[in-house]
């Protein structure tokens, strides 16, 4: 592709992916609010329907770096597509959730999305003539906090209009024509980094992550002095420390 065509199209290719950005900021926190309606939805208990919010983070702190690996070896244009399908079908399933494991299952789902962000900032690296990185890399960062914000401030009418399934309903539209977007208009890059994903790495990852979440959000009805919360600390540590040393080699 030449520079006139990618000057061209760099301000289309950043409305998508600002589209998406957003979206993923919007799902991490226009949950927050409505809790209390979702548990009584999902007829689960305080302390378990904390998971909606849990799922989604832990999930995407584990995607955010192996989709970022998978971008540059197969395609960053293609695992962004990728991501914004996983939003959508994470936002169907939890549309349709009538307990908290469906739940869960779709939060987890959504937050592939992670990855997103590193992908929408090696594509405008790509793509983007080089005087529009820096602000363009700058401004896709924001959307993540205008994102969260807006769904903070969302939330709330939009349960007391239409019902909770419309937290997920309204965003699964807009990914669904953001990833069809992606796929039409986005360019695929030519640039690709020779390697491979450090599964091992990944694996003891989210171990350590789910090891040190758990026993914090299950606590104040375990017990903090119960032998499953200090078991799982303890847990969390080990693997934790089995990470750094998995990282350090494979660095």
């Amino acid at each position: 592709m030449s520079t006139t065509e990618r000057r061209a199209h760099h301000q289309v290719t950043f409305a998508v992916l600002a589209t998406g950005v957003v979206a993923f900021g919007l799902l991490q926190s226009l949950v927050t609010p409505v809790l209390p309606t979702l548990q009584q939805e999902l007829d689960t208990s305080q302390a378990n329907v904390t998971w909606v919010l849990t799922a989604y983070l832990l999930s995407a702190s584990l995607f955010t770096p192996i989709l970022g690996r998978l971008g540059d070896m197969t395609g960053k244009k293609r695992m962004f597509v990728v991501a914004l399908a996983a939003l959508a079908v994470g936002c169907l399933l939890a549309a349709l959730a009538t307990n908290l494991t469906v739940m869960i299952v779709a939060r987890v789902t959504q937050g592939v999305g992670g990855g997103m962000l590193p992908l929408a900032f090696g594509i405008i690296r790509d793509e983007f003539p080089r005087k529009k990185v820096p602000g363009a890399i700058g401004t896709i960062s924001a959307m993540i906090a205008v994102g969260a914000g807006a769904g903070l401030v969302l939330a709330g009418p939009i349960v007391d209009v239409l019902d909770h399934t419309w937290l997920f309903w309204l965003p699964m539209i807009v990914l669904v024509i953001a990833a069809l977007a992606a796929h039409f208009v986005v360019p695929e890059s030519e640039v690709r980094t020779a390697g491979t994903v450090n599964w091992l790495a990944a694996l003891l990852l989210s171990g350590w992550l789910v090891a040190l979440l758990l026993p914090v959000s299950q606590a104040p009805s375990w017990g903090w002095g119960s032998s499953r919360v200090i078991g799982l600390l303890v847990a969390a540590v080990v693997l934790a420390a089995l990470w750094i040393v998995v990282e350090s080699r494979a660095a």
